[in-house]
């Protein structure tokens, strides 16, 4: 019920009722000036309740943790469960310009509290007036402001970020000394990964850089020294001949003699740790070679080719997981390998009927955003498809939301990945294509706090 004037028609209820006290007793009665919000919650979104924070400072009203998006197609008759006061509360009734009763059986439409239009999603900080009276008839005017997503927060969105000079060489993406590195058999460019940085360069020619590097085998290492926790990040490459190069700067290579010359694959496994694959089996080094710890492949078919690696961390203990390119071209699955020490890994096959990742040719894994990702293509040199996993052995199409650009499954070139979250980066070029970059990253990433 709509009722003009009611704060004056309270005031003169509150103070009937305390001359009708006073008649009845010598005792004195003073009403309270109490006119703040104790307590305020609205009923659940998307079955979840959203805690809304008090700022008696500013009397505004706000969640912390934005509604999804599409939820004001639910707050537009919602009920405000809670709503704890000393006396009662009116609230304002913009098209009629006036102050209504406000009851919280009833339910309400909340999106003039929006603090984003809900047709244009172009921000707005008018929110929804509520004055709360105290019992004396003194009040408070609150402003509620309920934050709102304006994008899908699971949904992967693409940015195409320009080419580098380089046109058609074969090249290798790699995060190095927290910049964005890509090789190619001559030369390597490099930008910062910040936004605001983003500008490709390009690096002094190579001195030392072997001709026959392998580019697919390209690996950083990150040192730290235990007594100052400097760190220092440290290039290696495999040659068709199976040396060891490696660079400390991208630029000045030069042979590793320690880890001989039988060498077939490396993996970053941890820090200060290169992990070795060799004709003879494999081992773990932290000082290129002068020390060896002999490792092992806990099965067969594991990867010899084209490996890429993340890092997760398990009951608080770090893992390493690789897949790659086995000897074997008859596999039904790609199958991540997992290690706590960069030393001794296991398969993490799956004979479950429909819920392992297929063979695809040069699979890339990463840990991002609390799930395992695996991309690779169904084709040779065309990144078509992405499948996801909560525990590396369950795997799953993305069928919505997390899924890539349609530009880049149209695209036929080699492909490298580098995720450096919240940006997932992909590098195309290679065999006389040209080079293409995007950038991607999961809306809730970054987002902010509202």
């Amino acid at each position: 019920m709509r009722i003009k004037f009611l704060a004056i028609i309270a005031g003169f209820l509150f103070v009937s009722i305390a001359i009708s006290s006073c008649l009845d007793s010598d005792d004195t009665v003073e009403l309270s000036s109490d006119a703040t919000v104790h307590a305020f919650g609205i009923d659940t979104v998307y079955g979840k309740y959203y805690k809304f924070t008090i700022d008696q400072l500013s009397r505004e009203i706000y969640n912390q943790d934005s509604l999804p998006v599409g939820a004001d197609t639910i707050i537009d008759r919602i009920l405000i469960d809670t709503f704890t006061v000393s006396g009662w509360i009116t609230a304002k009734d913009f098209l009629y310009d006036r102050d209504t009763l406000f009851n919280k059986a009833d339910s309400v439409d909340l999106t003039g509290a929006l603090t984003t239009n809900r047709e244009t999603g172009a921000p707005t900080n008018k929110g929804m007036e509520f004055k709360v009276y105290a019992p004396d008839g003194t009040y408070s005017t609150y402003t509620l402001r309920i934050n709102r997503h304006n994008l899908e927060p699971d949904s992967l969105v693409w940015n195409r970020m320009g080419t580098i000079p380089s046109t058609t060489d074969a090249q290798k993406a790699i995060l190095f000394n927290d910049e964005l590195w890509i090789f190619t058999p001559s030369t390597a460019y490099k930008t910062s990964v910040k936004p605001n940085e983003y500008g490709w360069e390009t690096a002094e020619s190579y001195v030392g850089f072997p001709n026959n590097a392998k580019l697919e085998t390209l690996v950083n290492v990150r040192y730290k020294e235990q007594d100052t926790e400097t760190t220092q990040d440290k290039l290696y490459i495999v040659t068709s001949d199976k040396h060891v190069f490696a660079s400390q700067d991208g630029r000045e290579w030069e042979v590793v003699t320690g880890l001989g010359n039988n060498v077939r694959a490396l993996i970053a496994s941890f820090t200060n740790t290169l992990t070795v694959i060799t004709d003879d089996g494999i081992y773990s080094t932290n000082d290129d070679g002068v020390t060896k710890k002999d490792g092992e492949f806990s099965g067969t078919d594991y990867p010899t080719g084209n490996i890429y690696s993340t890092n997760f961390e398990s009951n608080y203990q770090p893992q390493v997981m690789i897949v790659g390119t086995p000897d074997s071209n008859e596999l039904k699955q790609t199958v991540p390998w997992v290690s706590s020490n960069g030393n001794y890994w296991v398969p993490l096959n799956n004979t479950a009927y429909d819920t392992f990742c297929p063979a695809l040719k040069n699979p890339i894994v990463t840990y991002y955003a609390g799930n395992y990702y695996i991309f690779g293509s169904k084709e040779d040199d065309k990144l078509d498809v992405i499948y996801s996993s909560v525990d590396g052995i369950s795997w799953r199409k993305t069928e919505r939301k997390f899924l890539l650009n349609k530009d880049i499954t149209d695209t036929t070139a080699p492909y490298s990945i580098v995720v450096d979250s919240p940006y997932i980066w992909v590098v195309f070029g290679g065999n006389g294509s040209a080079n293409a970059i995007w950038r991607g990253h999961l809306n809730k990433l970054l987002f902010t706090i509202q």
